[in-house]
This record gives structure tokens, sequence and C-alpha cells, in this order.
């Protein structure tokens, strides 16, 4: 009785062992379209006045970034009040536009992979309630003449 035991163990311990491993690239280094890192927001003078701030990282792998489209929500209204500096805090020029429920980002200067972008918004007025706000994204690469979604900035609204 033990025998067929010791062989059945022996077997599976074999099959086991045999089974090939799985390679795995890092998130980091497959990754070649912008996408966001994370988003915040803080309060500004007024209950309903806030500043959302969210992080992009540009990866190595990635072509250069022109440009940014940015959905705002319905219930907010964001002002041409946007500052967009890169990881050590350096301005970075940008050509901002707020129409109606879209902002556009456009950098004279594309901004070259391997950066990180933070983008606050500044002023956004609160007009409606919800549990979370989403700003749906869109980056324009270099060479590239289509808006490719990169994701949502996303801010939770925490009710006290």
């Amino acid at each position: 009785m033990l025998k067929p035991l010791i062989y059945a163990t022996a077997l599976s311990l074999t099959a086991a062992v045999s089974v090939p491993s799985v390679y795995a690239i890092p998130a980091t280094d497959a990754m070649k379209v912008p996408h966001i890192v994370s988003s915040v927001q803080f309060p500004q003078s007024k209950a309903s006045i806030v500043r959302h701030t969210f992080r992009l990282q540009i990866p190595p792998n990635s072509k250069s970034l022109s440009q940014l489209t940015i959905d705002v929500p319905a219930g907010l209204k964001v002002k041409n009040k946007i500052d967009v500096s890169d990881r050590s805090g350096r301005q970075i020029d940008t050509n901002t536009s707020v129409d109606g429920s879209k902002v556009t980002l456009v950098f004279p200067t594309p901004v070259s992979p391997g950066n990180e972008l933070k983008i606050a918004m500044r002023d956004v007025k609160i007009s409606g309630i919800t549990n979370a706000w989403l700003y749906k994204v869109y980056a324009r690469l270099v060479g590239i003449d289509a808006d490719l979604p990169i994701g949502f900035a996303r801010y939770r609204v925490y009710v006290r």
C-alpha cells in the first residue's frame, strides 16, 4: 500500500518540476504608452473649490509626448489655471486651452520618454455631487496623429 503512494508522490513532484516557468517582464519595462500613476484632490479656499493633481509617467520605451487632452466630468468646471511640472518641480512650457468640458495641453517642445509630469488644475469648481470624479485622459505622441486613451485621473470624494 505504501509503494503506490510513494510512486504517485514521485510522479506528481516530477510533473510539477518539469513544467517550464513563466518569465514575466516588469510592467514598467513593457509599457510603451504614458500612463497615470496617481491622482489627489486638495481643498483650496472654499469647500467647492479644489485643486486636482495627477502624475503622468512617460515610459522609456514610449515616443515623446506632444499633447494631452483631458475630458472634464459633468459637475466640475476647470479654469485656465493649470501648472505642469516635471519630477524635479521644474515648470514645463505648455500652451493650455479650456473649452467647456475639454482641456488641451500642447507641449511646444515634446516631453521626452523617461519623464514624469505633474499636472495641477487649480481652482476647480465643484457644482455636482458624486462619490468620485473621473477625468478621461488622452495622449498624442510624436509621429502619431491620433489621441490615445491612457486612462482616468480618479478623485474620490470623502464626506465627513
